[in-house]
């Protein structure tokens, strides 16, 4: 059991351990609970961030002057990250095509392994552990949010059907009560009948 907890599950794409990627990391991705690597955290959500620096984009998107999109994937980059010098506040030249990281070497990891010597993380390996982090931890309060509204929406379903139970009980007992007072009440006919019947043939 012990050897269980010190060897956690590999990455769910890769198969990457926690050795190798330094993170493993909970996430919720279509739908799903999966364990990914810092690396494919990153390869499976390249839209959420800026490929060449690493920032995080926010839920508004970025004005179309200041990002390029790949032509390959859904990754948006800033525009000053891929061209520096130029100048974002004015009208920008149209770019050349962009290629985010990724989509220009199949090879490509976003992290680098620590140095084997010292065990530093380099400041983009740095950043890129940060970001899949900051990915993983979104969706899992998404994940959690979503869960609890479930639950929430469950409960109210779960008040409603014992309401129309707690009903249904009530009305049953009030037609078997009606139906065994019709019953008294025939009973009570029925022996008076027999008694009328006795006396006459007494008399």
């Amino acid at each position: 059991m012990n050897s269980r907890q010190a060897s956690p599950s590999p990455c769910d794409i890769c198969g990457a351990t926690q050795t190798l990627s330094l993170t493993i990391h909970n996430i919720r991705y279509r739908a799903h609970t999966c364990r990914y690597c810092t690396n494919c955290v990153l390869k499976q959500h390249p839209g959420l961030f800026c490929p060449l620096c690493f920032e995080l984009h926010d839920d508004s998107p970025l004005p179309p002057h200041h990002r390029l999109m790949c032509v390959r994937c859904p990754a948006v980059a800033h525009r000053s990250c891929a061209f520096p010098s130029t100048n974002v506040s004015a009208a920008p030249a149209p770019a050349p095509p962009f290629f985010c990281p990724s989509c220009l070497d199949s090879n490509f990891t976003y992290f680098k392994l620590p140095d084997r010597k010292s065990g530093a993380v380099d400041v983009q390996s740095a950043k890129v552990l940060v970001t899949a982090a900051r990915i993983a931890a979104v969706s899992m309060s998404k994940a959690a949010a979503a869960a609890r509204y479930d639950a929430e929406r469950r409960a109210r379903e779960a008040a409603v059907a014992r309401k129309r139970a707690k009903d249904a009980l009530e009305h049953l007992a009030e037609i078997l009560a009606r139906e065994q007072a019709e019953q008294d009440e025939e009973d009570i006919n029925e022996q008076n009948g027999i008694v009328s019947a006795g006396r006459r043939r007494g008399a």
